[in-house]
């Protein structure tokens, strides 16, 4: 019983010690959830030198494979990220540049290059993105909501609303934490015949003017994709060298834009 009451006592320490959880200080929620749309895109048009580290799970039927990431981003243009296994062992290698996306390595038996937002994604993670480029989707960036499409809040509680983002054939449910600012979860679903994809995005920090989620969980049916971002740098400088392929055009194996 000691026990227990001392336990109990630590606790309430512990978490009245921790710092609070990270918000969006230029926000507020008075002004309505599309406010933060704009506050959305400044942050990302900001975006330049990113490069992170993180653990990554992938789950397909219940078969779980983990490795490790080093992500670049700079901007929506460039995104690299390297995949090692076991022993530091190459898994593949992802190269987003503008609209392109190129995909190397022995995971995926070869060099293929597509759309950066088209069916390549699907053929080599059985899993659809959806709108999002590879950076946003895993960084756990939410696009803002289209202008002309209808847009429905509910409030579930006092610190949390779910909107509902109708654009036809795309529909997107977001559920965001009124009080921080911040996406907690997104369901999409952008056509009658797949399954939707969800994204549930946790443990934000502030990253210069960002705010990130440390975690990031993608799921569309049996395949479960799970980042854990270990840290970030925003000093690193990133050139237009960093992010060749070093795939000439002839080792190129070409999937539909």
């Amino acid at each position: 019983m000691q026990y227990l009451l001392w336990s109990s006592v630590i606790a309430l320490l512990i978490s009245a010690c921790a710092p609070p959880p990270t918000a969006r200080r230029a926000w507020d929620s008075a002004n309505g959830i599309t406010s933060l749309w704009p506050l959305l895109e400044r942050e990302w048009a900001g975006l330049d030198n990113l490069t992170t580290e993180a653990s990554v799970e992938f789950e397909l039927d219940g078969v779980r494979d983990r490795a490790t990431a080093l992500i670049q981003v700079k901007g929506d243009d460039l995104f690299r990220m390297e995949v090692r296994g076991p022993l530091y062992s190459h898994v593949f290698t992802a190269l987003q540049q503008g609209d392109s996306l190129t995909v190397w390595g022995p995971a995926v038996g070869g060099a293929w290059k597509g759309a950066a937002r088209g069916s390549l994604l699907r053929q080599l993670t059985g899993m659809d993105f959806g709108q999002y480029p590879l950076a946003r989707a895993l960084l756990g960036w939410v696009e803002p909501a289209p202008t002309g499409g209808a847009l429905q809040v509910e409030y579930e509680r006092a610190d949390r609303a779910v909107v509902t983002v109708t654009n036809d054939p795309m529909r997107r449910r977001l559920w965001v934490d009124l009080y921080r600012g911040v996406f907690l979860r997104e369901e999409i679903r952008d056509a009658p015949d797949r399954l939707p994809v969800t994204r549930t995005m946790s443990d934000y920090v502030a990253v210069g003017p960002l705010f990130l989620p440390q975690r990031v969980e993608i799921a569309q049916g049996d395949v479960r994709i799970t980042v854990v971002y270990q840290n970030y740098d925003l000093k690193r400088v990133l050139n237009a060298v960093q992010f060749e392929s070093g795939i000439s055009e002839e080792q190129l194996l070409r999937v539909d834009y």
